[in-house]
Parts: structure tokens; C-alpha cells; sequence
């Protein structure tokens, strides 16, 4: 099991304590900074120094949270890691193999499905930076290679060796990250052009879809 795959596998829900409640805040505010610059201008304009200035820390402090300037406009990368580090314990080995994994990434679309919140605002807020920076998307690409990995070795460990059957289960995470990134891109599509968007029903129909 590789080093980010067990830290995948430990990321727990976040404490209420002071300090954690701390590290959220900064978390959030060099993210909000990163968003505002890129926005206003572009990522290639942009650098740590003045991500790290308008976020009231030090580059240091920033590289603390994050690797680089595009990883701090990303973090729905950690929000989609945390959910399915915390839904890894329920995944039953007796069960079906697509259903479980369908489950499992189904908590990703959860944080969003209340369009007024601020993680679906902060979500469409990414959505329409990667689909104007390049630079973005290539990291959203690699993060979501990552992302496979760790959870295919995640599962791969949960299943046991039985159950895993290494071309069924890349295909199950495969199928089962298409639904949700092609429900996520619909239903911000859908209201960004002004009309309604359900994602819980765009899900739902993306799922029946991929049986």
C-alpha cells in the first residue's frame, strides 16, 4: 500500500477543536484568495507570493496546505478524498462489487446538492476556472489519476484478495467517477445557464444510465 494511499485511508472527519477549526479557516481563505486572482486574471499571472499576500500568510504557511498555486483552486481534490476516506469503513466485501463503489463515490455529489450552499457555490466557482484555465484542468486530470490509484489500492486491501480482481474493480471506479463527474458538469452547466438544476435527479439518472 503506497504513502498516499494509507493517508487516504486515514483521513478522518475534521475535529472541532480550536486549532483544527484554525486550519480550516487559512485553508479556506488562501483557496478563496487563489479563486479571486485566477478570476481577475489568470493562473499563468498569478504566483504563491501573490496567493500567499492577499491570504494575509506567508508563502511558507502556504506551502503547508498546499503543494501549488493550482492544487489551492482545487479543493474539492481533498473535499472528494476525505468523503470517500470516511465511506472506505462501510464498503461491505459480500456485497456487489458496482453497487458498493457506486455508494462509495456517490458521497462525493452529496456536499452539493443544496444549489444555494456555500460548497455547491464554491464548486461552481472552480468549475467555471477549469473550463477557462488549462493549467487547471491538467491538474484536476492528475489529481483524478491519483485519486484512482489510491482508491483502487484502498479497496483492493478492503475487498481482499477474493474480491479483487484488479480489471473489475478499476472498471467499477472507473464508471462510478464518470457518473459523478459528468452529473457534477451537467448540473453546473445547467445553472450557470440560468434554469434548474437537481443534482440528486441528475445523479440518479446518471447511474440508471451506466447499469
Amino acid at each position: 500500500m503506497s504513502a498516499r494511499t494509507a493517508e487516504l485511508r486515514a483521513i478522518k472527519p475534521a475535529g472541532q477543536g480550536l486549532r483544527e477549526r484554525r486550519r480550516q479557516q487559512t485553508r479556506a481563505e488562501i483557496t478563496d484568495a487563489a479563486l479571486e486572482l485566477f478570476a481577475q486574471g489568470s493562473v499563468a499571472a498569478t504566483t504563491v507570493d501573490d496567493i500567499a499576500s492577499a491570504a494575509g500568510v506567508s508563502p511558507r504557511t502556504f506551502f503547508r496546505y498546499f503543494a501549488s498555486k493550482e492544487e489551492a483552486a482545487l479543493p474539492v481534490h481533498q473535499e472528494f478524498n476525505a468523503a470517500l476516506a470516511d465511506g472506505l469503513p462501510a464498503v461491505d466485501p459480500g456485497s456487489d462489487l458496482r453497487r458498493e463503489v457506486n455508494g462509495l463515490y456517490g458521497l462525493m455529489v452529496r456536499p452539493y446538492l443544496d444549489n444555494d450552499s456555500p460548497a455547491a457555490q464554491r464548486m461552481l466557482q472552480v468549475s467555471r476556472l477549469i473550463r477557462k484555465e488549462p493549467a487547471l484542468r491538467a491538474a484536476m486530470v492528475r489529481q483524478n489519476l491519483e485519486r484512482t490509484e489510491e482508491v483502487q489500492q484502498a479497496l483492493a486491501a478492503r475487498l481482499g484478495p477474493e474480491r479483487t480482481d484488479p480489471l473489475e474493480l478499476r472498471l467499477a471506479i472507473d464508471i462510478a467517477s464518470v457518473v459523478v463527474r459528468a452529473s457534477l458538469d451537467t448540473w453546473a452547466s445547467q445553472l450557470e445557464a440560468g434554469g434548474p438544476a437537481d443534482l440528486a435527479a441528475i445523479y440518479r439518472r446518471a447511474l440508471e444510465f451506466a447499469k
